[in-house]
């Protein structure tokens, strides 16, 4: 249930920013979830309704973008996404040798007034 701690953190940012206008109303949250973070996005949107109660961002509408891992090998440049079926390692050259790229996100990427 940490999603929901996560999405009352982000409901908090997004009424931060949206501090400069007072009377707006927040139509739509926009934010990046990333596959390393473990947060699943059908339970960041299960939570959002309750956690937005009572707040600028009630009746918002919520924007998930889950972003996959992915990985490049460090010998053959591959960029992949790294699974169990090839013990992590390369599909290309079968290294362990690899540099993330992507998948760590978690960041409230953009918000919408009406």
């Amino acid at each position: 249930m940490h999603e929901m701690s996560y999405m009352i953190n982000f409901i908090n940012m997004a009424e931060d920013a949206a501090k400069k206008e007072p009377e707006a109303k927040i139509s739509a949250i926009e934010i990046a979830v990333g596959e390393m973070t473990g947060l699943l996005p059908e339970y960041l949107e299960k939570y959002f309704p309750e956690a937005s109660a009572g707040t600028r961002c009630a009746g918002a509408r919520l924007k998930i973008d889950y972003i996959p891992v992915r990985v490049r090998c460090n010998d053959c440049q591959n960029i992949y996404h790294p699974d169990r079926d090839h013990s992590y390692r390369c599909p290309s050259c079968a290294s362990n040798n690899a540099t993330l790229i992507e998948g760590r996100e978690l960041e409230l990427k953009n918000i919408s007034l009406e």
